[in-house]
């Protein structure tokens, strides 16, 4: 899991059903009005762009706990284009999808995928994630049901207050299921844009935790032609897309 965490997108799918508990939520709806407002502006921007600065835990074969940090610059435009590059700890990657194919590509070893996916954002997102198993972090901010995701599992919800991320005043919002537990600090001076996102992994052993402080929000950004296009380098090595997998040049070598 945390090979993909570390790895080339930007959604940490708190929206699964997989493994969802009966038990009656017990949620403030000021936390909720908070996360719709931030979706809404969100899912109603034809095109935005932003900057993540992310540390996220591994945990070792022996059972010792790994700090890394990544920074991942995203742009997305809607109905269906999205690039996204991650340089950091865990190494250098882009990944770009475009209509109904995603490329992802390892810049550390000049090794590369392409597959098919959905014509829609969260078409291709759930068919990421059921026929991959990448379930990647940031990306619930691109859904178009961005709020049902967000907050549709929640067994425990709370408007924890204002607090500062950056110097700008957010709301302070957290929830939890019986398998995670996520806060989101929400702009509250401006525009309602997400400032900072922790999820908690509970049933992860180690229990690794993400986080992400997002900055440089622009929602009319100037998107250059042929940004979602990826041609491959020369000499890259080409992967299958049943490899998609982190870290990328380990499956090269093995295809080579």
């Amino acid at each position: 899991m945390w090979k993909l965490v570390a790895g080339i997108l930007l959604v940490f799918f708190i929206g699964s059903t997989v493994g969802a508990a009966e038990e009656k939520p017990e949620i403030e709806t000021r936390a909720v009005e908070v996360v719709r407002e931030m979706c809404t502006l969100l899912s109603e921007a034809r095109s935005f762009a932003v900057k993540a600065d992310e540390i996220y835990d591994e945990l070792l074969d022996v059972g010792v706990k790994i700090q890394f940090s990544n920074r991942r610059t995203v742009a997305v435009q809607r109905p269906n284009q999205a690039v996204a590059n991650v340089d950091g700890d865990a190494g250098h990657f882009s990944l770009w999808y475009n209509k109904d194919t995603v490329s992802a590509f390892d810049k550390s070893h000049n090794a590369y995928t392409v597959f098919g996916v959905p014509e829609e954002f969260d078409e291709a997102l759930d068919f990421m994630a059921s026929e991959y198993d990448a379930v990647m972090p940031l990306a619930d901010f691109v859904r178009t049901d961005c709020h049902d995701v967000l907050t549709g599992n929640a067994l425990f919800g709370m408007y924890v207050g204002i607090h500062e991320v950056d110097g700008v005043r957010s709301h302070h919002v957290a929830f939890a299921n019986d398998w995670l537990e996520w806060q989101l600090w929400i702009d509250a001076e401006n525009d309602p844009l997400p400032r900072k996102i922790v999820i908690n992994y509970k049933n992860e052993p180690g229990e690794p935790q993400y986080t992400a402080v997002l900055r440089a929000w622009n929602l009319s950004p100037d998107l250059p032609e042929g940004l979602f296009e990826f041609e491959p380098p020369d000499g890259a090595t080409k992967m299958e897309a049943k490899n998609f997998r982190l870290p990328l040049a380990r499956e090269a070598e093995e295809e080579k």
